[in-house]
């Protein structure tokens, strides 16, 4: 018998491989968590999807849990009158402040006795194994099994994908959304049948219930691929309706549930007016936070002629039409500097130091995470840019793969700059600079893929 001690071995299958990795993303979030963020406060949206999440748990449904649970004290002024406006613990307001589709995750999760921060924190380290499962099969049908585990590896490993996981904010599930919508959209490209256009619908669908722009790849690719394709147009058409009636099936309960408790017309959410004034006003325009936003600039907010508290939807209209009639007024300085200020942060070319500072300030970051995350994307962005010339020449579906990065850029230019708005692009970053490293690893071996797809 050998008393020497073997080595372990590496699994020689995908799936294996593709096991391990994600053990190691595991391993690193968790790491994370223990070290970094289970020490931080809860604040803004992580806050209100840790509450929520536990309301929705008890079945109260979705109201607005800080109010219902804290209660409010506020003052106005009206007709040179300062009123008091006292809104009581316990009071049930609906809101649609956010898509359900990750308050529903924590709150099943709740119910299921996870209810405290922790506990909740833990749960969604475990909920960002998707994410790197869903690269490395996204990077297997885009082109072979290396490239699968590449994508998988950087997915484990990119600081601003995993800094997300242990937060409770949404873009744990927005990741793994946005990486399912483009797997699905490169089948759907590659084999346009209705089977694959329903199967491309519903995943949009249930995307867009975690974040609302996230809806916008659904519409982007579909076009793009019915337009190159070749079969009649009635045929195109037909499966074009079948992706947009599928989505709008998985959309409808929460649509139809909007539409019945608001005043004012609501879809997907009524976040858009709060979003716009904080990020429209004189502070935003210039300065130090030329391009971000300042919570100061929705104040004060609205009520109505008595002082009664408008629902969600009358106060977020309120609110939007004055930040339409600043943008009205500063029309040149908001395309010539502004604008270009928000995509600027977002892409992290625009202050990038001050923005990783807001991003730790505003959403409990950690300082040094953050930094690694900056200069892995700095590493990345190069390949990633070969990547997509790579994928160009090769006449691959280039446009399900990087989709994501100018919806990102749109919505930073319509909302404002920030890191947390490029979550879904990064899985085009990651895609992109994984096709990068396959090539040159396949280059400098000379050997071929473990099994060529496609």
């Amino acid at each position: 018998m050998d008393g020497r001690l073997r080595s372990p071995r590496l699994p020689e299958s995908f799936s294996g491989r593709l096991v391990l990795i994600a053990a190691v993303g595991v391993a690193i979030r968790l790491a994370h968590l223990i070290l970094i963020a289970a020490d931080n406060q809860l604040s803004g949206d992580a806050a209100a999807y840790h509450l929520s999440a536990n309301l929705f748990a008890d079945g109260l449904g979705f109201p607005e849990p800080l109010r219902h649970l804290f209660g409010a004290s506020e003052q106005i002024l009206r007709n040179g009158e300062t009123l008091t406006v006292t809104t009581p613990i316990g009071h049930l307001e609906p809101t649609a402040g956010h898509p359900p589709g990750w308050t529903v995750i924590l709150g099943v999760l709740a119910f299921l006795g996870a209810t405290t921060v922790g506990q909740q924190q833990a749960a969604s380290i475990l909920l960002g194994i998707p994410s790197i499962v869903l690269a490395g099969l996204l990077g297997r049908e885009l082109r072979s099994e290396r490239l699968g585990l590449i994508a998988a590896g950087l997915t484990a490993g990119y600081a601003f994908i995993w800094v997300n996981d242990g937060l409770l904010v949404a873009e744990t599930a927005a990741i793994a959304a946005a990486a399912g919508t483009m797997l699905v959209g490169l089948r759907f490209s590659r084999d346009p049948t209705r089977r694959q256009a329903l199967l491309f619908g519903i995943v949009g669908g249930l995307a867009a219930l975690i974040r609302a722009e996230l809806l916008l790849f659904l519409p982007l690719v579909a076009t793009a691929v019915m337009l190159k394709s070749r079969l009649p147009w009635r045929e195109r058409c037909l499966r074009y309706a079948v992706a947009g009636f599928s989505a709008l099936l998985v959309l409808s309960p929460w649509l139809v549930r909007n539409l019945l408790v608001f005043e004012e017309p609501v879809l997907l959410s009524n976040g858009v007016g709060t979003v716009m004034v904080q990020a429209n006003c004189d502070r935003t325009y210039s300065g130090e936070h030329l391009g971000y936003w300042q919570i100061t600039c929705g104040h004060p907010q609205p009520y109505g002629p008595a002082g009664e508290l408008l629902d969600e939807s009358e106060r977020d209209a309120v609110v939007r039409e004055r930040a339409l009639d600043y943008m009205d007024a500063n029309r040149q300085r908001l395309v010539t500097a502004v604008i270009p200020a928000r995509v600027g942060r977002m892409w992290a070319v625009y202050r990038p130091i001050q923005q990783i500072r807001l991003d730790v300030l505003v959403e409990g970051r950690s300082m040094a995470v953050s930094t690694l995350g900056l200069v892995q994307y700095y590493v990345l962005m190069p390949l990633a840019l070969l990547g997509a010339i790579l994928l160009w020449r090769r006449r691959g579906p280039l446009l399900a793969v990087t989709a994501w990065i100018p919806i990102v850029t749109l919505t930073a230019a319509a909302a404002f700059g920030n890191t947390r708005y490029r979550t879904a692009a990064e899985m085009s970053v990651v895609i992109l600079a994984a096709v990068a490293i396959d090539a040159l690893v396949g280059h400098r071996t000379a050997q071929p893929d473990l099994e060529q797809v496609g």
